[in-house]
């Protein structure tokens, strides 16, 4: 598990290309799918919602369990699927993550530590210290977003766009580029921009953002999807 920073910006689409411009050719796209593809991700609670209510209010050392798929219903991006547990200390983070099956993953997130058994040599470990997070936590699925991604590496930076962001409460399964969402958990127009990297981020880059009017403020998908669905939905 290493640290790491993760700045957020909430962002409008002249912004957004503005940045992108500005950079030009600094930036290299993902390998995946030259840096365009689709997420979807199951995100796991505890009964009484703690680690939503711990995301609101900003507590600065909280933990996540999420299950995310990558892959395109065509076929030319390949299904991929990671059981993932974050931890943020202040502004630092870190993350484990250990990749399997779409079923072993969302096994291993609600504590199934035995599901690592199945996995690669090299994943297990990651996917036990999941589980066993998972199972003391008495994890659950909450809500289920889908999104479109945009991501570069600039230098040992890494800046990426989330637009169209969709979540929903029912059918708590995550599918690679699953698109059964009716309920936005973000205004159409806008999008969320990431810079992640370690140590601080370079000043050029922070006085390009400020130029721009792109400051950062705090997010969380995660609390936005839910703040999206009804009281009742979300419960049920």
């Amino acid at each position: 598990m290493s640290a790491r920073f993760e700045h957020k910006f909430i962002v409008g689409f002249a912004q957004a290309d503005a940045l992108v411009s500005a950079l030009g050719p600094a930036l290299t796209p993902d390998a995946l799918a030259g840096g365009s593809y689709p997420v979807v991700t199951l995100y796991h609670d505890c009964p009484d919602f703690s680690a939503l209510e711990a995301q609101r209010r900003g507590t600065p050392f909280r933990s996540k369990v999420r299950v995310r798929c990558y892959g395109s219903a065509d076929g030319r991006i390949a299904p991929t699927t990671f059981v993932e547990l974050k931890r943020r200390d202040g502004a630092n983070g870190a993350k484990v993550r250990a990749r399997g099956t779409p079923e072993a993953c969302a096994a291993l997130a609600r504590g199934d530590s035995d599901r690592a058994a199945g996995l690669e040599p090299g994943e297990r470990a990651a996917a036990r210290e999941i589980a066993d997070y998972a199972r003391r936590a008495g994890l659950r699925p909450a809500c289920v977003m889908r999104y479109d991604r945009r991501a570069w590496s600039l230098g040992a930076l890494r800046l990426t766009l989330d637009r169209d962001l969709m979540v929903r409460h029912e059918d708590l399964r995550a599918t690679p580029d699953d698109r059964a969402f009716t309920v936005r958990a973000l205004d159409e127009g806008r999008l969320v921009l990431e810079v992640k990297g370690e140590g601080a981020v370079p000043l050029e880059i922070a006085l390009l953002l400020s130029r721009l009017g792109i400051r950062p403020r705090p997010f969380s998908k995660y609390a936005a999807g839910m703040a999206a669905l009804t009281p009742l939905s979300r419960c049920s």
